[in-house]
Order: structure tokens, then C-alpha cells, then sequence
């Protein structure tokens, strides 16, 4: 594992969604939440906490939208590159990452995505460039 760079986002992204994962394994969770859900909301609460930024939790819920919808695997490393987007844009695989969001919005019904999208814009949240 590598702790800089791009690489280094990607790796600790991946490691904090494991983490979340297996900690809530085995658990009782909210209805209609998934242990993917937990795995994503914790890998990017964790990564703005540590670099001293705010987390409301419904703009997270709503910064995770696109990534939820997509399967595990793919859903975790679209997450990884948007965080590697943020912070160092100029490393980021951005068509692949558009791509994957756009899929993941797509999967929306059309108000559900409308109003995602309102909530998006009004917070600024930077996946919309890439919509």
C-alpha cells in the first residue's frame, strides 16, 4: 500500500471501506441500509475528518448517491477516484469516473434524480462536473 499520491487516496479509501464493512458485519442494521452503504459512508466521513473538513451527514448521503447505486465493487472504486478527483484532479481517471457516475445516476428514477441533483447543485458537490 502506497500512502501517497493518487495511489495512496485510492489505497486508504479502500482500506477505510473494508474496515466499515467488517465492523458492521454481522450487525443489525437500519432497514433498507446495506453493509456497502455503511462501507462508503464511512470510507468518506472518515476521509473528511481526517483533513479537518465538515461532515453533514445529508450532504454525504447525497455526495454517496451515485456510488451506492453501483455495484460493490465497482460503486468503492468509482468512490476511491472521486476522492483522488477532489483532491489531485489532474490524476484522476475523470472520463472512467464520469462515466461510472453517470451509470450510477442512471439507475435513478427520474424524480429521485432530479431532486439529487437540485440537493447536488446547492451544495456544491463536485460530482456534478462530471454529469
Amino acid at each position: 500500500m502506497t500512502i501517497f499520491g493518487a495511489q495512496g487516496i485510492r489505497d486508504a479509501m479502500t482500506k477505510s471501506y473494508h474496515r466499515h464493512v467488517a465492523k458492521f458485519r454481522g450487525q443489525v442494521l437500519p432497514d433498507d441500509t446495506s453493509l456497502h452503504q455503511v462501507g462508503l459512508y464511512g470510507a468518506l466521513a472518515t476521509r473528511y475528518m481526517v483533513r479537518f473538513q465538515p461532515v453533514l451527514e445529508v450532504v454525504l448521503w447525497a455526495e454517496l448517491v451515485p456510488f451506492v447505486n453501483l455495484n460493490p465493487d465497482d460503486g468503492l472504486e468509482a468512490l476511491a477516484e472521486y476522492i483522488v478527483y477532489k483532491e489531485t484532479p489532474l490524476d484522476a481517471k475523470r472520463d472512467w469516473l464520469s462515466d461510472q457516475i453517470k451509470k450510477g445516476l442512471s439507475l435513478l428514477g427520474d424524480e429521485e434524480r432530479e431532486a439529487i441533483e437540485i440537493v447536488a447543485n446547492m451544495n456544491k458537490i463536485v460530482w456534478m462536473e462530471l454529469v
